[in-house]
This record gives structure tokens, sequence and C-alpha cells, in this order.
């Protein structure tokens, strides 16, 4: 068996979007899975459209996901010669020839293969040109562009692995048409190489043995076979995605997407907190099934399983709620020590000093919260009552909790039993005692205690368990809470007498 040899080749005409995520994971995970070798090539040929911002948002969105590769980044625009070289040989071997139609008399072309209900292809009108009126054009210094010549074999044979079934292999050569390789160019400034034209000749210089892309991509493939024989090269094994679907649509990198909840942009999803390990997990499952239809996954239990007979022909549903799901279930699962490393960021950038506080009360708070944030931007709200005290109270809770007519004695009571203890006594374990021993004296229900103390010194209605909170915060700073919050309640106006009744 030939060495397997995959590559992930993105045009840098914008950022890295989720659909290409798959194709690049799915030619990863099979190299990986066959010792094989998987190569970054950056398509940027299209000079208008192709950026360097781009270029490196590709190659920091790789980075990021840890679709580490063994060859490359290659860059097209930097083998030019490369490609004038072949066609110079396709055009010796005669595969190729220069057409000179302008855009207005192939639109009519087109318009008259429509109105005689036929395939709208090139009619070779080109071909009918001598060599004297070829040189006459190209020394004018008329643009033109480099079609190949279609063999007049009847079929061109596809080896796709995925998406062909018999007869669908095998694509009739008369529907194809003399198809364009080059943009337009003159005699003495020609035309860069396009997609299929230069694709071809890397995938087979850099020996890529399977080509495994989006289904977008069908089209162009016979086209490809084509140029690789005329090259006198190998043809690779082809597999093509299904496509993915959103709100009943293809899901694309051009996508106007309103919803800043929702970018297709891989570096946004990363900065609204979603993490490299859930995204691949996700996306794993945007074609392919697990062997125990597992769907929270490691990449490793991902790269141990995968296999391209388990890739499904159907067209995958990009369900955002899966995605949260699955974030979440990453978020969970990672340690306290690493939370504090990925999450410290957003938190930083929310204005929050973060120095305030030890690695250990740090990891405390990610463990607090972890099972509610299920993306790493809900944390810095979440926790935002260890970094900022309480200005306001939530309204609900002032008139549930702050009106009851002993909540300014829990909170004394509270902060004088806070102010007895000792450091050896402001952990959980000793709080949790504390708290419920200052309960019982009180002769007060915790359904009303708790959300008093609660309210003070975190200014919510709903957060962990106090204990945990007092423990973090430290004695001084919830006492102060305490003592705000008492004042607070003494300012209050009068309840109107329907609601106080």
């Amino acid at each position: 068996m030939n060495k397997i040899r995959t590559r992930f080749a993105p045009s840098p005409t914008g950022s890295l979007h989720l659909g290409g995520v798959r194709t690049a994971f799915y030619n990863w995970l099979f190299a990986r899975q066959n010792n094989g070798t998987f190569v970054l090539r950056i398509e940027d040929t299209d000079a208008e459209r192709s950026t360097e911002e781009s270029a490196k948002g590709i190659i920091e969105s790789m980075k990021w996901l840890g679709l580490n590769w063994d060859e490359g980044p290659f860059f097209q625009s930097e083998r030019l010669a490369i490609y004038f070289d072949h066609l110079e040989k396709l055009r010796k071997n005669g595969f190729i020839y220069p057409a000179f139609d302008t855009q207005q008399e192939l639109d009519e072309m087109r318009e008259l293969a429509k109105k005689q209900k036929r395939n709208p292809i090139y009619d070779r009108r080109a071909l009918k040109l001598t060599d004297y009126e070829i040189k006459q054009k190209m020394d004018a210094g008329e643009p033109f562009v480099w079609r190949f010549k279609v063999p007049d074999s009847e079929f061109t044979e596809i080896p796709e692995l995925l998406m062909g079934e018999q007869d669908d292999h095998k694509i009739r050569n008369a529907t194809i048409g003399d198809f364009i390789i080059t943009r337009p160019g003159t005699k003495n400034n020609p035309g860069m190489p396009l997609y299929n034209f230069a694709c071809v000749i890397d995938d087979a210089l850099m020996e890529i043995s399977h080509v495994i892309r989006g289904m977008e991509h069908l089209p162009n493939t016979p086209k490809q076979v084509l140029l690789y024989k005329a090259l006198g090269y190998n043809v690779p094994k082809f597999v093509h995605l299904p496509i993915i679907m959103k709100n009943n649509k293809k899901m694309s990198k051009r996508d106007k997407d309103y919803d800043p909840n929702f970018p297709v942009s891989i570096l946004e999803r990363r900065d609204l907190g979603y993490l490299p390990d859930a995204t691949l997990n996700f996306i794993a499952l945007l074609g392919w099934s697990h062997p125990l239809s597992k769907e929270l996954l490691t990449p490793f239990e991902i790269l141990e399983n995968f296999s391209l007979d388990r890739l499904n022909k159907a067209n995958p549903n990009f369900d955002e709620q899966k995605y949260l799901f699955i974030n979440g279930w990453h978020v969970k699962n990672r340690n306290d020590d690493e939370l504090v490393q990925i999450v410290s960021p957003f938190l930083q950038k929310a204005g929050y000093d973060t120095s305030k506080y030890n690695k250990e009360n740090l990891e405390k708070m990610m463990a607090m919260e972890k099972e509610r944030c299920h993306l790493l931007a809900q944390f810095p709200d979440a926790l935002n009552f260890f970094f900022v005290a309480p200005e306001t109270y939530e309204e609900k809770g002032i008139r549930k909790s702050f009106y009851q007519p002993q909540a300014d004695l829990i909170l004394q009571t509270t902060a004088k039993m806070i102010a007895s203890l000792d450091d050896t006594e402001m952990n959980k374990a000793s709080l949790d005692s504390k708290l419920a021993n200052m309960v019982m004296n009180l002769e007060i229900k915790y359904g009303i205690v708790g959300p008093i103390i609660r309210l003070a010194i975190t200014g919510k209605t709903k957060t962990p368990g106090l204990a945990e909170i007092i423990e973090v915060l430290g004695k001084n700073e919830t006492i102060n809470r305490l003592e705000k919050a008492r004042v607070f309640i003494k300012s209050l106006p009068p309840l109107p007498i329907d609601e106080a009744s």
C-alpha cells in the first residue's frame, strides 16, 4: 500500500469557517490514523480576494485546534513558475488552446445553447483559429485564456470512495466542455492559473494519495482527473463530504450571520469561549459516527475510532444547541487549574483583576461555576461578584429578602459570626457548620436566612453555595459587604400597602 498523504488546502479569502474545519479534521484524522503525512497548503492565486490577514488567520486557527501539519504551509503564489512550466508542457502536447472570446460572446453562446435546450458548454470556436490568426491576436495584446481540450472519449472515471456508486463513477465527457485553466492574460502578461489547474499540479507533486473535501468540489473532479492524465500523473482517491446544512441552507463562510452568538468563523467561536476539543468533537459528528454511537468524545477517542467507511452520505444539520451542550461537557471535564489558565483572559478582558486572588481561590471559582457555564465567555458574568462588590441588588431579591423584618438582624449576626472565626475556620466545611448553627440559634428557616445573606454579598439571587463564596471572598470582604447591605436596607422606602400585606 502506498503511503497515505492528505492535505488541507483553503483559500485565504476570509476566515477559516466551521465547514472548513471539518475538511481539515477529517484529512488530519485519516493521515494520523494511517501513519501518513498531513500537508497544509494555502491556495492564494486569487490575488484580488486573497489576503495575508486571512492566511494568518487560517494558520492561527489550525494551531488553536491542534491540527498540526507535517509539511507546509505551502503558498501557491510562491509556486507560479511550476504552474507555468506545466502549462507549457500541456501546450506542447496539444492539450490546451488559447481562446480570445469576450464576455459578451460567451454570454451570447450560453443564451443560444439555452434556446436550443442543450448543455451550455463551450462550442470550441477558438479551435477554428489558424496559427496565423492566433499570432496576430497575441501580438496585438488581445486578452485570452487557456482552455483544456476535453478528449473525445465517452467517459472520465472518478475514483470516488464515498459519493460514487456504479455509473456515478463515470462522467460523460460531452457534459464537461473545454474548461478554462487560467485567468485572462496577454502574451506579455500571462493569466494566473485557476484552481483546477494549480490544485492538480500541487496534489501530484506533493504526492497526495487521498483528496478529502466538500461536495461542492465534485463538479471539479472530472476536470482534475483529465488534467492528471494529460500531465502523466497518478490520480488520487477522492472523498467528497456531504454538505453541512444550517437553517435549511448550505452553511458557508460567506454567510452574513447577523447573530453574533453564532459566527461561522472558528476564531470568533474561540473568542466566544468555545473549546478546541469541543469544536473538534462537534465537527467530527457532522458526517461521521462513533462505532458505539457515542457523541461526547475526546480528540483521542475520535482518532482511535475514525474511519472513512463510517462517513455518512446524508447532509448533516449544524445544531447550535448540540454544539453548546458538547462545549459545556468539555468545560465541565476540564481540570480547575486548566480552566484558570483559559478563563483568566476572559476575566481580564471584562476588566477584572485576577491578581487579587491566589491560584487556589481562582480554581475554587472555576469549580463553582463550570457546571453552569457552557462557554468560557460566560464565566465573567457568573463570577463578577468576586471581583466587584455589589453596587445594586436584584430587584426581585430586594422585595423578597431585604424587606423581611429579620433581614438586618440576620446580616448583623452573620457579620459577627464571620468576625469571630480565625483563619483555620475560613473554609467551606467549617463555614457550612457555623452557618447551620447560626440559623438554628436564630430560629429562622434557612430558606429565609440564606437568600438574605446571598443577596447581600453577591447582589444576586442565584449563586453557588454561601460557604464556598465566603471562603473565597475572605473574612474582611464578606463583613464589609454584609455591613453595606445593612445600610442599604435601612435606606429602603416602605413597601406599598398592597405589597406589604
